[in-house]
């Protein structure tokens, strides 16, 4: 019996030892394409969130460290929300890009080409045989559609896989590069409540704050930080939600609703994570509507249940237990059996 336990230890520890080695070479590869290259574009996704966000900065701070003689700038096609404007770097964000003018282009925490939002304006963008890109992303439905695709579903975010890469690569963490990296942990776990919590999360975010990570800034400014106005927006959204026969909370959102509270599209989120504590259900939907888009957000904290299967359907992205969609369509004409599994 302590043989057979002695070598299943040991045969754990030279897997352990395979997959770090496997992931030294992907990040060796990576920095090698950072340091040949002059121009660099950091893509975070459209309405962003803070995980692609703070990955962008993350990795703006460390080049700007390292390499002060190169040309990088931010990009998202979506206007950052002001509630973001305490992340370092954040005015710095630049709505479109040229892709011939760029040596490396890097996608963060985007599944799809699709979520990128450059894929229309830029067809050619993701023919790697023209342009050097690189997506980091932890979404189990990524399509691989960079050149270099660095990819760890395992993982609670994307600012996981760029924290594990600077540790590997003895690169220096700041202050405010640990603190963009734990602020996308501790996002996209809630606080570290959510299923996706792994142990790592929790070492990675003690890690952080060693490192003097700001988490009250990120506490404050993201949980902590809600007006009258929007409390009684999520209010009303709680109010008119409901659980059809098959135990699915509904909930709905539109233009009239936001303007009657005086709020907008970012005051939105982190209702549909409030919802997804109801009893007894199976999985929360949202629908809010965004001029001739339908933005849907989808909750579960079941194991039996996999929202993937929903979001594919609209060419979505997320995980298992957090998946979202945007599709054309209004609320008013929108199946709501296309919300089942």
């Amino acid at each position: 019996m302590f043989l057979e336990k002695n070598n299943y230890y040991i045969s754990l520890v030279f897997k352990e030892i395979i997959v770090r080695e496997k992931k030294q070479k992907v990040y060796k590869i990576f920095f090698e394409k950072i340091k040949s290259a002059q121009k660099i574009a950091l893509v975070s996704h459209i309405n962003p969130d803070v995980d692609t966000l703070w990955s962008s900065t993350a990795l703006y701070q460390v080049i700007s460290e390292q390499f002060p003689y190169k040309e990088v700038s931010l990009i998202c096609a979506s206007s950052i929300p002001e509630k973001y404007f305490f992340v370092p770097h954040s005015q710095k964000f630049e709505k479109d890009f040229y892709p011939n003018d760029l040596d490396l282009i890097i996608f963060f925490d985007s599944g799809s080409k699709n979520q990128t939002w450059f894929d229309m304006m830029y067809p050619k963008l993701y023919d790697n045989m023209t342009f050097n890109t690189v997506s980091i992303d932890h979404h189990i439905t990524n399509e691989q559609y960079a050149k270099q695709n660095i990819l760890n579903i395992t993982f609670a975010s994307t600012t996981m896989i760029l924290c594990e890469m600077f540790v590997f690569e003895q690169i220096h963490i700041s202050q405010n590069t640990a603190t963009s990296l734990l602020a996308g942990i501790y996002t996209d776990t809630w606080w570290l409540k959510h299923s996706n919590t792994s142990s790592l999360a929790y070492k990675m975010s003690w890690y952080l704050i060693a490192l003097w990570a700001q988490i009250d800034t990120i506490v404050k400014n993201f949980f902590m930080n809600n007006s009258l106005s929007q409390i009684k927006l999520w209010g009303r959204i709680m109010k008119e939600s409901f659980v059809d026969s098959e135990n699915i909370l509904h909930a709905y959102v539109n233009q009239s609703l936001l303007e009657s509270y005086n709020c907008n599209y970012d005051d939105i989120g982190g209702v549909i994570d409030i919802l997804n504590t109801t009893q007894w259900i199976k999985y929360s939907t949202l629908l809010t509507q965004k001029w001739d888009y339908i933005k849907g957000s989808l909750r579960t904290l079941r194991d039996d249940v996999d929202l993937t299967l929903i979001a594919k359907k609209f060419s979505g992205w997320w995980h298992k237990k957090a998946s979202g969609f945007t599709t054309l369509g209004t609320i008013e004409t929108f199946q709501i059996l296309q919300l089942k599994t």
